[in-house]
C-alpha cells in the first residue's frame, strides 16, 4: 500500500513553489516555478490574468506528484492583502489583483480613495482590524471600485481562495483568519467580520467568506481527488516553519522585511495586529527594508554587479571596523521615490557606503523590535534568505538589540510551516 503524501504549494510574488512532505521523509522534492507576470505596469495598477494563474498552480501541482501516486491533501500559503470580486459561481468580474496595485490612490473630487476611507472612520476601527490601511489592501482596493458595474451580488474573494476554490469541484466558501485578516475587514477583537467596514465598502450586495481559525476543507482537487484546504498567509507560514514561539523576536528579512512577535492580545495602535495559529496574535511590523534595497545598493556599488562576488565584497567591507565618520545611508533609493547616501566626504569610501547601508536596513528591525515589545530575556530568531546568507546585517541587529539569537536553517520557511500544519489536520 502506498505511503499517504501531502502537497504543499506556496504562491509567492515572484515564485509558485511546491514540495511533497511524506510521514517519513518530511519536506522533499522542492520546486519552484514563475509566478505569472503583472498583465500591464501602466498607472496605478497591478493586477494578474486568473487563467494564468491557476495554470501555474495546477502545473506546480503536476510536477510534484510522483507517477501513479495520489496525494490526501493540499495545502496552500501565499502572498497576502491579494483579492478579485466574482459571481456566486466563483467565475472572476476582475484580474486577480495584488498586494502592489495601488487603485486606492486615484483622485476624486480632490481627494484620494484612500484617504477618504481612512477619514470614514475612527482610529479605533482601523486599529481593531489590524492597524495597517494602506493602498494595497482589500478593503481599499475595493472600497475605489464601482460595484453597480456588476450584475447581482458578489463574493470578495482573496488572490489565493479563489485560486483554492478553481482547484475543486463544488467549492465551499469558506477562509483561513490569516487570509480573511489580510483584506483590512476582519475585525481581530470580535473575531468576526467588520460590519461597519463592509456596509461601507460594499453594501448587502457583497458576499464574504466563512471565517475558520483552523484548516478548513475548502473542496477535492479535480485532478488529483486529494483534499485542498483553506490557504493560510505567508507570513504566518513562513514564521511557524522557521520556529516562533513565546519569547522570540523574530526578523524575517528576504526580498522584503518583517519584525515580528507572538502575543495573546492586540497591539492597538503600537504595531500591526494579524492572527497567527492557535489562537495567538502576530505583533509586527512589516514593509521594511530587506533584499530590494541591499541588492540596488550592492549593485551601485559593484558597477551593476550583484553577484556571488559582489555579495563577498560587501560583506567583507560591513565587517570590517569603520575608520571614518560614517556617510548616512536612506535605504528607500530602489523605491520609485528613490534615495541615497548623504554626509559623503574625501575620506569616505566605497566600504563605508557599504557599512552605512547596512547600518539604516538594521535600523527599522531594531526599532521594529520594539513596536512589537520585545522583551530582554527575549531570543532573536533571524529567517529568510538575507537574514540567513548575510552575516553583517544580523549582527548588526543583534548587537543593538543585545540578544541571544539563532539562525533558522535553510530552506523555505513557508512550505515547512505548511507542513506543521499538515501535522495538526
Amino acid at each position: 500500500m502506498a505511503t499517504p503524501f501531502s502537497l504543499l504549494v506556496d504562491l509567492g510574488a515572484t515564485y509558485v513553489k511546491v514540495a511533497v512532505l511524506r510521514p517519513d521523509e518530511g519536506v522533499v522534492a522542492e520546486r519552484r516555478y514563475p509566478f505569472p507576470p503583472f498583465t500591464s505596469l501602466d498607472g496605478p495598477y497591478r493586477t494578474v490574468d486568473p487563467a494564468e494563474v491557476l495554470a501555474a498552480v495546477e502545473a506546480a501541482i503536476a510536477s510534484g506528484l510522483p507517477p501513479a501516486a495520489t496525494p490526501q491533501r493540499i495545502l496552500l500559503s501565499g502572498q497576502m492583502h491579494g483579492w478579485t470580486l466574482t459571481d456566486e459561481h466563483n467565475v472572476p468580474h476582475l484580474p486577480l489583483i495584488t498586494w502592489q496595485d495601488n487603485r486606492a490612490l486615484r483622485v476624486h473630487n480632490g481627494i484620494a480613495q484612500l484617504d477618504r476611507l481612512r477619514q470614514s472612520f475612527a482610529p479605533d476601527v482601523w486599529h481593531a482590524v489590524g492597524n495597517e490601511l494602506r493602498s494595497g489592501l482589500p478593503v481599499a482596493g475595493i472600497f475605489a471600485t464601482d460595484l453597480s458595474a456588476f450584475d447581482g451580488r458578489v463574493r470578495v474573494h482573496s488572490l489565493l481562495s479563489w485560486v483554492a476554490a478553481a482547484l475543486t469541484k463544488k467549492p465551499d466558501f469558506v477562509a483561513h483568519v490569516t487570509d480573511a485578516a489580510a483584506s483590512g475587514m476582519f475585525d481581530l477583537t470580535s473575531g468576526s467580520w467588520s460590519e461597519r467596514l463592509t456596509t461601507s465598502v460594499g453594501g448587502s450586495r457583497m458576499l464574504l467568506p466563512r471565517v475558520s481559525s483552523s484548516l478548513a476543507a475548502v473542496g477535492v482537487h479535480e485532478r488529483s481527488g486529494a483534499t485542498v484546504y483553506t490557504p493560510v498567509g505567508d507570513q504566518q507560514a513562513a514564521f511557524l516553519g522557521a520556529g516562533l514561539r513565546a519569547g522570540v523576536t523574530a526578523c524575517n528579512i528576504a526580498t522584503g522585511g518583517q519584525v515580528a512577535r507572538l502575543a495573546c492580545a492586540h497591539a492597538g495602535d503600537r504595531c500591526q495586529t494579524r492572527p497567527y495559529f492557535g489562537g495567538m496574535l502576530l505583533h509586527t511590523r512589516t514593509h521594511l527594508p530587506a533584499g530590494r534595497a541591499l541588492t540596488h545598493g550592492i549593485a551601485l556599488l559593484s558597477r551593476g554587479r550583484a553577484d556571488d562576488e559582489a555579495w563577498r565584497w560587501a560583506a567583507n567591507a560591513a565587517a570590517a571596523p569603520a575608520r571614518t565618520e560614517l556617510p548616512r545611508a536612506h535605504p528607500s533609493f530602489h523605491t520609485v521615490a528613490g534615495d541615497g547616501w548623504s554626509g559623503i566626504t574625501d575620506a569616505t569610501s566605497p566600504e563605508d557606503l557599504v557599512r552605512a547601508l547596512v547600518a539604516a536596513v538594521a535600523s527599522p528591525y531594531v526599532e521594529g523590535a520594539v513596536d512589537v515589545g520585545f522583551q530582554p530575556t527575549d531570543e532573536l530568531l533571524f529567517c529568510g534568505g538575507v537574514a540567513q546568507r548575510f552575516a553583517p546585517l544580523r549582527t548588526a541587529i543583534q548587537t543593538s538589540l543585545q540578544l541571544p539569537a539563532r539562525v533558522a536553517p535553510e530552506g523555505d520557511m513557508a512550505l515547512r510551516g505548511l507542513a506543521v500544519l499538515a501535522g495538526r489536520i
